[in-house]
């Protein structure tokens, strides 16, 4: 080193070594910004690192032949031509040839190794060829070692050069580069110089040579001028592309801010850039996410997915769910799509990310909503046969069984009509929180329908414990509940299928159960039965019925039979009672005990019992006397349906009297709400229609009922007539309910008299109307001929009455 520092101070101009050293520096500086330039274009490598290879390969030409016009042998030197041209060529082409390499190698430490060797022969070569040209005027020896060390410093800073340029894009990564190169330059050519001893010969007269004192002057001159301009035109190029990138990047930012997903920019696998909304959704601030990795942005398990996007052209890139990671940890799921874009002249990757934390709640919520009843948030029939099936193969498969409880709520129409439907909404909310407390959090408990819920019970368990488990269930629901200060009560009813003995299928078993439940509220309700095999045939056969009554009026199979109710003191028809019949294909007529009752459960009843009203109405219309005509509404057609409106309807329809008509009820439309049944009762009265209390005297309030409503005429149950004559306790009753009438001003008919000895006994009970067989049978069209009207006279004369008695 200090035989190095000594050729430098003892044998150069110093002026002329700083001037060469200021040459190199600018040099460099350029040859950097140009290769920065070519990493961010798309030109063709040779092409965009040829000028670099130009200006660079001319400052070290220039630096050396400056250094050598600095250099004092104490002889006259002279430089051969063809070497001296030689030695620039091999230094630009030397030169590009490493960058070509850094460019396409520089992923690899032995690819960066392999620039920076190439780089540092090229300047060796160069210097040594140089050198060589003094051989026209100089004996030219060298020192080995000195010589070995110079190539070495020239390749050593060569590769560190070639290593730290892998990212340029900042002012003080170009800087250290410039130097690195400087010293690659600097060093190998002091080094190499002090190797170097001169020994002065005769020139040659036939050798083609260039003076160093003149024409090598112009030269390097000239080189070490196009060095300078160069350099000076980088650096203005350089501060004019940094302007520019800077309000690109301004401009990129505001418009990345506005936005409301997050955008960020990499390159090489490293955040470049990345707005507003990046930093809220990583909970990060904007300097560590820039030169943070990607990949630690986003979950461990989805790094798969996001080097394989990197292996695959853009416009074949789709948007796709990824999950990123914040600062505190958590994962927030986002739509990534991204793009290749220019950005601060380099190619890198925009990418887009969309929050979808508000769009996945959404999607759960309804998932949710589609697998769960709104109103209790328990599963629906879709969740509860998902959850069964299951249920079903794991307990095939380890041996155990399954029970299914349907349960429905008993009275609970009663209290929305009286309440209305948020009372009942709350009290399906309420009975549901009560069946959940008797069950583990294994069970499944789901509605099914408006007041309906299935219970799934899995594991072994015997018969008894599940019903013990029902009849808790049933024994909470009849709890008195307490819905907006009313008290409540309702009643349930349980039916009960077990896997594999009642069904192996969801399905069979949710109707096993379904008909062990149809059994239970045929039998009265607020019990538990079991599923028995009788029990499917029986309600398929109602179910088969209730079919084919659905279409009974439109194939005009309903027919009405009119049996006539006398006068008890002439014989005389006064009424004819419509009572209806199924005439049905295959089976021939069907009782209306049988059907009437099918009707009411599947909500048949409204039609058939206006189709009645009609049909009476228009029959009654075409009699040849002005006969009462009377129609029985059932309990639940007065309930469901506006029958005064129906009523109204028919009359004017046929244009029959108002006061022909009968309206005949049972005590049972009182039961459920008795104010809204004496309302439908005032208004059929306002009608001007006849009202009458039908089965009077079966029921347990009878008499309340004759308080609340004043009707026309009470009806005396069959029942009662059939024992007369019997039992002296059965006289006494009717006699009490006939006194009970008269005393109330009411008109008393009697049903069921079939029997000449119920006639006398009913006729000194001085009651007003009989009706029954021994008068006549239901006809469908009634029995008005002179012949039987003349019969019925004839029974209630006193000589035929003694005859008969």
């Amino acid at each position: 080193m200090i035989r190095v520092l000594t050729c430098i101070a003892q044998q150069h101009d110093l002026r002329l070594v700083a001037l060469s050293a200021i040459i190199c520096a600018l040099g460099c500086f350029a040859t950097v910004t140009l290769m920065a330039r070519a990493d961010a274009g798309s030109r063709p490598l040779p092409r965009a690192l040829l000028p670099a290879a130009i200006i660079f390969g001319g400052s070290v030409w220039a630096l050396h032949f400056v250094a050598m016009l600095a250099f004092q042998p104490g002889a006259h030197v002279a430089y051969d031509l063809e070497l001296t041209t030689a030695s620039i060529a091999v230094a630009i082409l030397g030169t590009l040839a490493a960058l070509v390499l850094w460019r396409r190698l520089s992923t690899t430490p032995l690819g960066i190794a392999l620039a920076g060797t190439v780089l540092g022969l090229a300047i060796t070569g160069m210097h040594y060829l140089g050198v060589g040209a003094m051989s026209a005027s100089s004996l030219v020896l060298f020192d080995p070692a000195y010589v070995a060390a110079s190539i070495l410093v020239s390749i050593a800073f060569s590769t560190v050069a070639m290593a730290r340029a892998g990212m340029l894009a900042s002012p003080g990564r170009r800087a250290e580069v410039t130097g690195w190169l400087a010293l690659a330059i600097c060093g190998l050519h002091f080094t190499g110089m002090t190797a170097v001893t001169v020994a002065p010969i005769a020139l040659q007269a036939d050798e083609i040579y260039v003076l160093g004192s003149t024409p090598l002057a112009l030269v390097v001159g000239a080189a070490s001028l196009a060095v300078l301009i160069a350099g000076l035109v980088a650096l203005a190029l350089q501060q004019h592309l940094s302007q520019r990138t800077l309000r690109e990047l301004d401009r990129m930012r505001l418009l990345s801010n506005l936005a409301h997903e997050v955008l960020f920019i990499h390159r090489d696998g490293k955040v470049l850039e990345v707005n507003q909304a990046g930093t809220r959704l990583f909970a990060m601030p904007v300097e560590q996410i820039i030169g943070k990795p990607v990949l630690d942005l986003f979950a461990q398990t989805d790094a798969p997915g996001l080097l394989r996007r990197t292996r695959c052209r853009s416009e074949e890139l789709r948007p796709e769910e990824f999950a990123i990671r914040t600062a505190v940890g958590t994962h927030v799921p986002v739509e990534l799509s991204c793009r290749t874009i220019e950005f601060g002249g380099k190619p890198a990757t925009a990418v887009a990310l969309r929050d979808l934390t508000d769009r996945k709640r959404d999607e759960a919520r309804i998932r949710h909503l589609a697998l769960h009843d709104a109103l209790t948030n328990l599963p629906n029939r879709y969740l509860l046969e998902q959850r069964l099936g299951p249920a079903l193969d794991a307990a095939a498969m380890d041996g155990t069984g399954v029970a299914v409880i349907y349960i429905d709520l008993d009275r609970f129409k009663a209290v929305n009509d009286l309440h209305g439907h948020a009372a009942g909404d709350a009290l399906l909310v309420q009975s549901a929180k009560r069946m959940l407390t008797e069950l583990r959090p294994t069970d499944t408990l789901a509605r099914v329908g408006g007041d309906e819920f299935v219970v799934v019970l899995t594991g072994t368990r015997a018969p008894q414990q599940i019903a013990e488990i029902a009849e808790r269930l049933i024994a909470g629901l009849r709890r008195p509940f307490r819905i907006a200060d009313h008290r409540v009560e309702i009643g349930a009813s349980a039916g009960i299928a077990l896997y594999p003995a009642d069904g192996s299928t969801a399905e069979t078993l949710l109707r096993a159960s379904d008909t062990a439940l149809y059994r239970v509220k045929d039998e009265g309700r607020g019990a538990v039965r079991f599923f028995e095999a009788s029990m499917d045939a029986q309600l398929q056969a109602v179910r088969q019925l209730e079919h084919e009554l659905g279409g009974a009026i439109t194939r005009d199979e309903l027919r009405l039979f009119y049996q006539p109710i006398v006068n008890a003191r002439t014989g005389e028809i006064e009424t004819f009672e419509a009572l209806i019949r199924w005439q049905h294909p295959q089976r021939g007529f069907v009782s209306p005990g049988e059907f009437i009752p099918v009707a009411e459960q599947a909500d048949l009843i409204g039609r058939i019992g206006e189709w009645v009203i009609d049909t009476a109405c228009a029959a009654a219309a075409a009699w040849p006397q002005p006969w009462r005509v009377s129609v029985n509404v059932s309990p639940t057609q007065f309930r469901q349906s506006d029958v005064p409106a129906v009523v109204a309807a028919a009359l004017a329809r046929h244009g029959l009297d108002p006061a022909r008509l009968v309206v005949e009820i049972t005590e049972s439309v009182f039961i459920q709400d008795a104010a809204k049944a004496v309302q439908v009762l005032t208004d059929l009265r306002g009608l001007g229609v006849r009202l009458a209390l039908d089965d009077f005297g079966t029921g347990y309030s009878s008499l309340s009922y004759l308080q609340q409503f004043r009707f026309d005429k009470i009806k005396v149950d069959q029942s009662f007539v059939r024992r007369l004559g019997q039992h002296a306790d059965t006289l006494a009753i009717v006699r009490a309910i006939v006194n009970l009438g008269h005393n109330l001003g009411l008109q008393v008919t009697v049903e069921g008299v079939e029997t000449v000895e119920q006639l006398v006994i009913l006729r000194e009970l001085r009651c007003e109307q009989m009706q029954g067989y021994l008068f006549a049978r239901p006809t469908p069209v009634p029995a008005t001929s002179e012949l039987e009207l003349a019969r019925l006279r004839a029974l209630f004369t006193e000589p035929a009455l003694r005859a008969l008695a």
